[in-house]
């Protein structure tokens, strides 16, 4: 999710934060106890490491400061780099310069570095020893982290004089006995705030092939050097470029994120799996999921911070909360003891001591691959559900985690950076493979989460979603339950984050899910699934499918907010509701009441089991809603089953099915009573289009709520059909349940009185029957609702439509037609226009309004907002990982030119019109229309026409003037401007769109000096947008319709000039239009509604 950035022009963050060199003190390298080492000895002292040189970016030279001070005498001149300066030498005076003054950046310890860059100690060795590289990661008190990379490296200790910060300083003396050779260890440590192992690994592999060579007292010069580059390197951003430098000899790849949202992954996923059988990698997940005091070891320095971060990147998007400190020294063991949740490394050297003198650790042998407990019988680590755990284990197994078995039949490189460039793509693919799997457990471990929550309020109903585990998972679910990281991950789906779990949910749920995700309400388990139920072993325990209301207990009851109906019990006593203002609130004990009656009446639906000879007559997405008891009717006795589409009578006996009728069927539904001896029975009776006989069920107790019900579904299914908007099904089926729910909860007389305000479909029939307008009902073909599941609609204010195209590399639903749909705060939703179900849930491109949306190339939507930033999603990824800055207000329109280079043209409203390359994504030209509130442009005849408001432009594409058509000269009115145009060569026309007006005009593109000719618009009062569409003209807009404001479209004949066809659109304005291949006219409308209708073109 691509986020705006504050400021157009800030420069990407920099790789380096701080480089430092670290090694023994001067003074201890001439102490007694180094010196006096006799001849032939195994092994030298121990030396006590310390920082000896800093280099902090940016890298200013004292020259520079002291120019850039002379105009203020009381500048400070702050140097970015800093030598300790220790004890002069008694034979020559100390001559360099003071101690200088850096900015250290936070989550460095300078007291703690030494040791971790050299955690196993300083010792001095009588032979030369290898180069070694191990990693930091450093975290701050805010929890902030940044890694470092350390590199070791040996350097002579050289009689006559001794390496100490960059100079040389003479020894008069060669101390008697010394051993001839002495090598010391020293350290060079980079510092950033990305994770780039790898890179700065090979960087610092680079740096030491110079330092072996150079003098001692060119080392602090060549460090300096080496800092200064990296620290003018920026951090690649996401997207599919990733950054390439030389550094003799090698090529270093900073690799960039595949999208904002996703980490940097520069470092061999695979090692754990090099380490750990599959199984002990679930074991290991399962400590992090449920965060245990986990303790790796090793031998070796680096595997243990590599092995660690592997772990925590298979967990993405979940994130260990928890202290993270890969690497502790000899002198770090007693963190070992605290308390809380933790994740360390140590040197496998001290893995008895931390066994025994530390109990509840989870102990990891990297070297060994084995996990086990130290001494505490109380540890329980669960098992990681099976069906996940195995298909995890299958997905690993089929992996190739050898690169010489990839290399087999390749011949043999001759050239370093290539074999390095063959490695690298091989790891690139390794590791996405790995992340696939890994978040596929993810996602087969959580994915019914989300059938648990309540999004209204924000709540998980935990209860409920433990209920529905498998009995051998449950131990698992409630240990993760209670952690850190899943309250995080709970947060994330409440606000319906499109991270990379959401978007491997997306990709691999069925179709029957995708479709109910855009059809909020209370759902029950579907015909498909109880057939699967019935047939699968699996599925012996009923499980709870859907929970439809939040736990009880994370409710403050009486501040709920307030509905369209309220619910009031009444008794003999008069009401139980209070009343604030006009606002009814309903009593804790009341609601309680009403809540348990909810969860009972979905718990029964829930253990709904239909034979399979029932099942055959019912389509697959149907779910059983509501049945009645059992009932006499004219057709057997049985249970009333309703459904979302119709009403059947489930027969005794031997259970068969007995259809009662579809909704569309109903003719007539009626509350009667029929006499039975002296009683007067109850009885609801239905009467049906397609059937002579009607429907009798002597329902007794039970009638006048299916009265109810069953009118209330009817009127839903009505106007569904009449607004081709299924929604009005979904809302109805929420109306029928909350009824059925408030009449268990009271029972007593007043309770079908209450249930009745709920009747809002069947009022609205009763008392506006005034249908939709004939021309609207025939042309409109669906609706649909992008701020489904939202608490409030949205504005739709783009929508572009994309043609599908056959691509072999994508899936089948990938080359499906799309519409694109800009909601409000930078929101983008992507519809399947083959099947109008949400292909990619809500992603954000900024935070601010969106004005305009284009396609180029295939690959690319490029999105202009209101903060000025051009935001690029591709098409395939559906990830948002370029921006481009160049405009200074906010974008209003674009114009794509076909061909090779295929050119995008975009403008801004303070009149800016930019030309890019959309290969390089570079600015070709650019011209500057005077006067701003530039809001839309054309490509037409080679040149660009630009609606600025107070006129449209008509210039070249190198910016010459040809043609100005100004608004005052064609109005009376000084206030009008122009709101939009559309060009028709063919007829050679300009047709504008004025504020104010309420009317369509027309130029001829001979002749613009000539007046206009003028479309009437019957009742509008607004226009907002116009499309051409064929040789039509479609304006949207605000127009009256009986007797209130609505949103209209007016269809007009471009040859005629007459307007068609008036359709009533929306409640809302329309606020956008656009054509899917001249077949559809999609229209946007605003807040008030906040849905996409669809219409057809004749």
């Amino acid at each position: 999710m691509a986020e705006a950035t504050p400021h157009p022009l800030a420069l990407p963050s920099g790789l380096l934060e701080l480089c430092a060199l670290l090694g023994p003190s001067r003074d201890s390298l001439r102490g007694p106890e180094l010196v006096a080492q006799k001849k032939g000895a195994s092994s030298l002292s121990a030396l006590d490491p310390e920082v000896l040189s800093i280099f902090v970016p940016p890298f200013v030279s004292k020259e520079d400061t002291q120019l850039a001070g002379t105009n203020c005498a009381l500048s400070k001149t702050r140097r970015r780099s800093f030598r300790k300066k220790r004890e002069k030498p008694k034979t020559e005076p100390w001559k360099g310069p003071p101690p200088e003054d850096v900015s250290v950046p936070n989550g460095v310890d300078l007291l703690a570095l030494p040791q971790l860059c050299f955690p196993g100690g300083v010792c001095v060795a009588s032979e030369p020893k290898e180069d070694s590289v191990h990693f930091l990661v450093l975290t701050d008190v805010c929890g902030n982290r940044t890694y470092g990379v350390v590199a070791q490296y040996y350097r002579p200790l050289h009689d006559e004089s001794c390496f100490y910060n960059g100079k040389m300083h003479w020894e008069p003396f060669r101390p008697p006995g010394a051993a001839a050779g002495c090598f010391v260890p020293f350290a060079v440590c980079v510092v950033s705030r990305f994770p780039y192992y790898n890179a700065l690994k090979d960087c610092l592999s680079c740096l030491l092939t110079h330092l072996k060579l150079c003098k001692d007292f060119e080392v602090d010069n060549h460090i300096k050097d080496f800092a200064a580059k990296l620290s003018l390197i920026p951090s690649p951003p996401p997207g599919p470029l990733h950054l390439v430098f030389n550094m003799k000899p090698l090529q270093i790849v900073f690799p960039s994120r595949a999208d904002p949202e996703s980490p940097v992954v520069d470092l061999d996923l695979h090692l754990p799996l090099l380490c750990f059988r599959p199984e002990q990698v679930l074991q290991i997940l399962t400590c992090l999921l449920t965060e245990q005091r986990i303790v790796f070891f090793s031998s070796s320095w680096a595997l243990l911070a590599l092995v660690a971060e592997c772990f925590l990147a298979y967990l993405h998007p979940l994130q260990w909360q928890h202290t993270f400190v890969p690497i502790l020294s000899g002198q770090m063991l007693d963190f070992v003891m605290a308390p809380t949740s933790f994740l360390m490394g140590c040197h496998l050297d001290h893995f008895q001591e931390v066994s025994k003198e530390a109990d509840g650790l989870i102990l990891i042998n990297i070297d060994n691959g084995s996990v086990t407990y130290s001494n505490d019988e109380d540890i329980d680590v669960p098992d990681i559900p099976l069906l996940a755990a195995q298909t995890f284990i299958q997905r690993v197994q089929s992996l190739q985690l050898h690169h010489d078995l990839d290399l087999a039949h390749l011949g043999a490189s001759t050239d370093l950076n290539e074999g390095r460039a063959r490695r690298r793509a091989w790891q690139q693919g390794l590791n996405y493979q790995l992340q696939q799997v890994a978040l596929q457990l993810l996602v087969s471990i959580f994915r019914e989460v989300k059938n648990h929550l309540n999004y209204e309020h924000r709540v998980f109903n935990s209860e409920e979603f433990l209920k529905s585990r498998a009995p051998g998972d449950q131990q698992f679910y409630k240990q993760v339950l209670d952690t850190y990281m899943f309250h995080s991950f709970l947060k994330a789906r409440l606000s319906r984050r499109m991270d990379a779990f959401a978007q491997m949910d997306l990709n691999t749920q069925s179709d029957e899910d995708r479709l109910s995700g855009m059809l909020p309400s209370p759902r029950r388990p579907t015909i498909e699934k109880m057939a699967s139920r019935n047939s699968s072993s699996l599925h012996i325990t009923h499980r709870r499918m859907v929970v439809s209301m939040p736990n009880l207990r994370d409710i403050a009851v009486p501040e709920l907010p307030a509905r369209n109906s309220s619910l009031r019990k009444m008794d003999s006593e008069g009401s139980r509701s209070s009343s604030t203002g006009h606002q009814k609130q309903i009593d804790p004990e009341t609601f309680k009441d009403f809540y348990n009656c909810w969860k009972e009446a979905e718990a029964e639906a829930q253990e709904v089991s239909l034979p399979s000879s029932v099942m055959e007559h019912l389509d697959k997405n149907e779910c059983v809603y509501k049945l009645s008891s059992s009932v006499k009717t004219n057709r057997g006795v049985g249970k009333i089953a309703m459904t979302q589409k119709r009403l059947f009578l489930l027969t005794e006996g031997r259970p068969g099915y007995v259809e009662i009728s579809t909704f569309r069927d109903i003719e007539e539904v009626r509350s009667t009573t029929v006499a039975f001896l002296l009683l007067r029975i109850p009885t609801l009776k239905i009467k049906t289009a397609s059937k002579k006989e009607v429907f009798e069920a002597n329902l007794k107790t039970e009638c006048d709520v299916w009265h109810l019900m069953v009118k209330e579904m009817w009127a839903g299914k009505k106007l569904a059909d009449d607004h081709k908007d299924p929604q009005y099904i979904q809302q109805a089926l929420t109306h029928v349940l909350l009824m059925d729910a408030v009449v268990g909860t009271l029972q007593s007389p007043g309770a079908i009185y209450a249930a009745s305000k709920l009747s809002y479909f069947d009022k609205m029939r009763n008392e506006m029957p005034a249908a939709v307008p004939k021309t609207t009902s025939e042309t409109l073909k669906h609706k649909i609702n992008p701020s489904a599941g939202e608490t409030l609609p949205h504005a739709v204010d783009v929508l572009l439509y994309t043609p599908g195209h056959l691509d072999p590399a994508e899936k089948v639903e990938d080359a499906h037609p799309k519409l694109w749909c800009a909601l409000s705060e930078g929101k983008v939703i992507v519809f399947d226009a083959s099947s109008w179900t949400i292909h990619q849930h809500c992603f954000r491109v900024g935070t601010s309004k969106l004005n305009c949306m284009a396609m180029a190339e295939q690959s690319q939507v490029w999105v202009g907002s209101e903060d000025s930033v051009i935001y690029i999603i591709n098409v395939h990824s559906m990830s948002c990982n370029k921006q481009l800055t160049d405009h200074r207000s906010g974008v209003t329109g674009f114009a794509v030119q076909s061909g090779a280079p295929s050119k995008v043209y975009s403008c801004s409203a303070d009149g800016m019109v930019l030309a890019w390359n959309v290969s390089s994504l570079r600015v070709t030209s650019r011209l500057q229309l005077p006067g701003g509130g530039l809001s839309s442009i054309r490509l037409h005849d080679g040149c660009l026409w630009c609606c600025t408001g107070s006129g449209i432009v008509v210039v070249t594409t190198g910016g010459s003037l040809r043609q100005e058509l100004k608004v005052e000269e064609n109005s009376k009115d000084p206030s009008t401007s122009f709101l939009g145009f559309q060009l028709l060569p063919e007829q050679e026309q300009l047709w504008a769109a004025c504020a104010g007006l309420d009317g369509v005009y027309i130029w001829s593109l001979r002749d613009l000096a000539r007046p206009p000719q003028r479309v009437h618009l019957q009742d509008c009062a607004e226009v907002s947008c116009m499309i051409r569409v064929k040789k039509q003209i479609w304006v949207g807009g605000t127009g009256r319709s009986q007797g209130k404001y609505k949103g209209k479209i007016y269809v007009i004949d471009a040859q005629r000039k007459t307007v068609e066809k008036e359709l009533v659109a929306h409640a809302d304005a329309v606020k956008t239009l656009c054509s899917a291949e001249d077949r559809y006219v999609l229209s946007g409308s605003g807040s008030g509604e906040g849905k996409i209708a669809i219409w057809k073109v004749e």
